[in-house]
Order: structure tokens, then sequence, then C-alpha cells
């Protein structure tokens, strides 16, 4: 038998057994469009193999003069890393990225999912640059000079560690930028006159060195210039990372790593048939994430002894803690958040003896944890252990508890209301009953065990005023 953390039973949540059997969950808060290999995992491309594939820099520099091309032309800008990653990383590498001296001019170290383009001896010459065109069908190291985006994002999100060799006190910032095109052609950097193309658009200008640590950044994408296409639908995304926001202006030993690109959303999950799914707000990273109507979310902690139990209760309108576990009740379909950004950066890392992480941790499963799914079995919903061999879509959550806990309350833990309405599990339906039903309803919830089908006294799936109002009955009788 399966080792499960039994929530609920079928029965209390009025699911047929075929409804229940061996789901999996169905949500998509990490299933939208990303920029390819923007973890810098991989570097087996058929021509660099110390260029990431998807990305390009001077190894396969163009250009009209064949003199400049050449001058340009390298692949000691790019390679890469595998010492001193970030922490919370579940990669085994990242991009380092280098400037490097042309005859008498400094060529920053620059990498792009479009092409570079060497097209003058002076290095702040707009004939130097990056650019993207998707009618292009040359490739490079296997890859297109593009990368195809059919969706909005909100924000980027990239972790980066910048050092200077010299430090310029004119000239301090590396530099991140990222535009959102209908295809057309564009370049990087591009006159005004080019914008009719830009959708959106994305730069942080100003990456410092910050002692040389590891930085989480999030930059949001504007929509709203005025000379942005209104029009047309996103086709594509050019990405361009530098040693220095000035072009010419860094110097020999600057390093910049980059590492975990990601393009955030605004993020939406699919509650099946048995009414719950599970959710982390970690994906969210640095964003806000307001609860869509007809939600409820109950963060989890640990009771001591590896049992997950109900810390609070958030309702439609109010904003998920940025951290932690998540269990969402509501009716089958699907939901959007809402997002915005923290007004200034959050450490977002899953930590604690219980959390939510991304089911992408079993790639590199820390020794310390086990990992358990939420799905249907046996007519049951429970969190069932993840090592066994199952399938995990790379869009679930998945619950992680410090093995020593686990040990202690697995394989089989029941966690159930022993009469529906019977909240604070005194045996009897009283007046208390109701008032916890109304102070949930309120958002006031005490701490207590993880019984969230024991309100829904009418069955609906739901708890709702009516719910208190069928207890009162139920009293009265």
């Amino acid at each position: 038998m399966k080792k499960f953390l039994q929530i609920t039973l079928a029965s209390t949540l009025c699911l047929s057994p075929m409804a229940m059997l061996a789901q999996t969950i169905d949500f998509t808060q990490y299933g939208s469009t990303q920029v390819i290999n923007s973890d810098f995992e991989d570097w087996n491309g058929p021509e660099y193999k110390n260029v990431p594939v998807g990305w390009h820099s001077f190894e396969s520099v163009g250009g009209e003069d064949e003199l400049i091309v050449n001058l340009a032309n390298s692949d000691k800008h790019t390679s890469k890393e595998t010492q001193g990653l970030h922490e919370g990383t579940i990669g085994k590498s990242c991009l380092k990225l280098v400037p490097r001296r042309i005859i008498f001019a400094m060529a920053n170290g620059t990498i792009s999912t479009g092409q570079m383009i060497a097209g003058a001896y002076v290095a702040d010459d707009p004939k130097n640059h990056a650019q993207m065109d998707i009618s292009v069908t040359e490739t490079s190291n296997g890859t297109p000079f593009y990368a195809k985006l059919t969706k909005r994002p909100v924000a980027l999100s990239v972790w980066v560690k910048f050092t200077q060799g010299t430090v310029q006190k004119e000239h301090p910032y590396a530099t991140v930028s990222a535009a959102i095109t209908n295809g057309k052609y564009y370049q990087e950097p591009t006159a005004d006159k080019d914008s009719s193309v830009v959708i959106g658009y994305a730069q942080n200008n100003k990456i410092a060195s910050n002692g040389g640590k590891w930085q989480h950044l999030y930059v949001p994408f504007r929509y709203d210039s005025p000379n942005f296409n209104k029009t047309d639908s996103p086709k594509a995304i050019m990405v361009t990372f530098s040693t220095n926001a000035d072009p010419g202006q860094g110097s020999v030993g600057d390093v910049l790593l980059i590492d975990d690109f990601e393009l955030i959303y605004e993020q939406t999950v699919t509650i099946p048939e048995r009414g719950y799914a599970m959710f982390t707000n970690i994906a969210m990273d640095n964003h806000k994430a307001v609860i869509p109507k007809g939600l409820t979310a109950y963060t989890l902690e640990n009771n001591g002894s590896g049992l997950p139990i109900v810390k609070d209760t958030y309702v439609a309108g109010q904003v998920l803690p940025y951290n932690g576990a998540v269990l969402l009740k509501g009716k089958p379909g699907v939901y959007e958040f809402k997002t915005t950004l923290y007004e200034k950066e959050e450490n977002v890392v899953a930590e604690g003896d219980i959390c939510i992480v991304k089911a992408a941790e079993l790639n590199d499963p820390k020794s310390d944890y086990k990992y358990y799914y939420l799905t249907g079995e046996n007519n049951t919903l429970g969190f069932y252990e993840a090592s066994y061999g199952l399938k995990i879509q790379a869009n679930e959550a998945l619950l992680r508890v410090k093995a020593t806990m686990a040990a202690a309350n697995y394989p089989y833990v029941l966690v159930q209301p022993k009469m529906k309405g019977d909240i604070n599990e005194d045996g009897n339906l009283s007046v208390a009953d109701v008032m916890s039903i109304v102070n949930r309803l309120l958002g006031k919830i005490e701490k207590g065990n993880l019984m969230l089908v024991d309100a829904d006294v009418n069955d609906d799936n739901d708890t709702t005023i009516a719910d208190a109002m069928s207890l009162v009955s139920k009293i009265l009788q």
C-alpha cells in the first residue's frame, strides 16, 4: 500500500470513486511560456560547448564589415559556471559572462536570445547591437536567433552576481533588458521609430555589484508606452544581458553570473472535481497574490510531529502570504490570481518543517525531507509519497516534510471530522460550532486540525452562511 497522509474522506467531499482514483492536479501556475534554457543547464549545442543552448553571443556575431566581424568573433565571452551557485537553486550550473578587449576597445560581455551584430569600431555606435526577426531562418548552435513568446508576462525574475575587475565609478552597473515584439525586425539598443514593433518592455540597467553577492531581481514589464504596439499579439521576446549598461565601459576582470531566468505571469489554478488543489506562493516570487472569488485558501504548518494543521484561512480578495504551504478549496474550474509587485524585495525561500515546493525539486531532492503529492486514491483524498514512481507533472506543487517527522506519522495518519459541524471536536453540535463557521467566513479561523470539510454542513462543496443556518437547524432538532 502506498504511503500517504490522509486528510479527508471522499464521502465528506461528495465525490464518486471514479472521480477520486489517482488523479493528478491540473493547474498551470508554472506552465506559461518561458525562454528556452532559461535556467542555463543545457550546454550541449552542436557547435559551441561554452554557450548555453538557445542563447547567442559573439561566437555567432554577424555584420556587413568582414574585418569588424572577424575582430568581434570570439567564444571567450560566455562559459559554464558550476561553483558558488545561488542559495536555493536546484540546478547544477549558471552562465558566466565576461568582457573582452578588442585592440583598443572594450567589448562588454553580452548574451542575447537574438543575434549579436558588429558594424562599427566605436562601441556605442548603433551599428553594434543585438537583433531579432522571426522571419530569419538562420540558426546558431542548433537554435534560431529569437525566442518565441505568445503570452504577456507581468515581470521577469532572475538571479545575478556582478563584480567589477576595476571599479568604474562613472559606469558601475550591469544590465538586463527584455523586449516583447510582434515578431518583426527589432534591435537593442533601438531608436524610438523602432518601438512600433514593441508590445512590452522590461529593463534593469542599474545592476550594482552589491558587494559581490547574489541578487534576486524582479523587473516589471511595461505595456503603457505611447509608442508601443497596442494592436498586435506577442510573437517573440529578445532578452539581453551585458556586463555594463554603457557600451565599451567595462573592465578586464568584470564578471556577471546569471541563473534561473523566469518570466512571471498572472497565475492560474484549476480546481479539479474533488474541490481541492495545492498551491505555493513561492512561484509568485516577489508578487502579491490576491485570492480570486470562489476560492478559500488554507495555510498549513507543522503540528510538532509532521502533521499539517491549518494555520490561517484566507478568503477572496485577501493577499496570500508570500511563502508557505497553501491548500485551496473551491468549486471545480479555472481561477486567476491577480498579482502586483511588493514594494521591496522579499526573501522568498521554501523553508520550515513542512512546506509546499515546486515539483521540480524532485530532480534534486533534499535528503532531509520526504515529498508528497495531493491526489485521490481508494476514495480518499490525501498526500501520497512522490517517490513511488508515479508521474509528477512539471506544474504540480509538492508537500515537503522533514524526514524525521514524516517517519513518526507515515505510512498512515487520518485526520477527519468525527461529526459534520462539530468544529471544536467536543462531541456535540453547539452554538460554539456555529460561531466557528461565522469566524471562518470572517477570516478569523482558529488554528486547528486540517478538517477543511467539517464546516460544509449542507454538502455543497462550499462554506457559507447557509452552513451556519443548517447547523442551527440541526442543533434545534
